[in-house]
């Protein structure tokens, strides 16, 4: 490796670290929750936060973290379920389930402020979306993917990085096309089942789906690592958008 680079790899690698899905995919998940949303769950958002658009404030928790009053909420973003293991409160570094249910808590309790709502309504638009990104629940071997460099039609990157990004990018479709994209094919019973579903069950979806990501032959990835993992993407970013909707218009009701 010449010293350009190992200095691309120095300073561009830890930055991707910092994120889950990239932009568009939490817009998406905010794009595709907006729209499932019931009436009474819209008014109230609106009450707390001057608008329900959930893609505007899907990616606030990734931007705080240029703040270091934030730092502390740095491994708010994953959470690590080795192979073999059901999730466990406090057994594996990671929060973000446990900051789930302890957002939806601020969400319910009517002594909570207005500024705690916000916050915790913020991340937690954030945080589901990112427990969708199979590479968020991570092994405890690699660091959700990070640790694993590759190279994306030729480009320098690495596991979790292609799976935040650069596969939704690669399509070329803004957020709110990939939305409209994600919903032609709408099951409403399917729906229903998913805005159900508990945080465990997404949990252990990740746990179990992370493995497709590993599959591969060759260290720079290309059009067949795409189309392998196309379905699985758009079902991950669909199903978090959809459980989302779920979760609000619980809190919301």
């Amino acid at each position: 490796m010449n010293y350009s680079m190992k200095l691309l790899v120095t300073f561009v690698i830890p930055f991707q670290i910092l994120f889950g899905w990239g932009n568009t995919g939490h817009r998406i998940v905010g794009k595709v929750a907006e729209t499932y949303l019931t009436k009474n769950a819209k008014v109230q958002i609106k009450k707390l936060m001057g608008h329900h658009d959930l893609s505007r404030m899907s990616n606030w928790a990734d931007h705080i973290k240029s703040d270091p009053n934030w730092k502390h909420a740095n491994d708010w973003h994953w959470c690590t379920i080795p192979d073999g293991e059901d999730y466990e409160k406090g057994k594996h570094k990671g929060l973000a389930a446990e900051k789930v249910k302890e957002f939806i808590t601020v969400l319910k309790k009517r002594k909570s402020t207005k500024e705690e709502k916000q916050v915790a309504l913020k991340f937690l638009i954030h945080l589901i979306g990112d427990l969708h990104q199979p590479l968020h629940v991570g092994n405890g071997e690699d660091r959700g993917g990070n640790s694993i460099q590759l190279k994306w039609f030729g480009e320098p990157s690495n596991l979790h990085s292609i799976w935040d990004s650069k596969l939704i990018e690669y399509q070329n479709l803004s957020y709110s096309e990939y939305a409209d994209y994600l919903m032609l094919a709408e099951d409403r019973g399917i729906i229903r089942q998913w805005q159900a579903d508990s945080l465990l069950t997404y949990l252990h979806e990740s746990r179990d789906l992370r493995n497709q990501c590993y599959k591969y032959q060759k260290e720079d990835l290309k059009w067949e690592y795409f189309y392998a993992n196309k379905s699985l993407l758009e079902q991950r970013l669909y199903q978090g958008g959809i459980r989302l909707s779920g979760e609000l218009n619980r809190i919301f009701k």
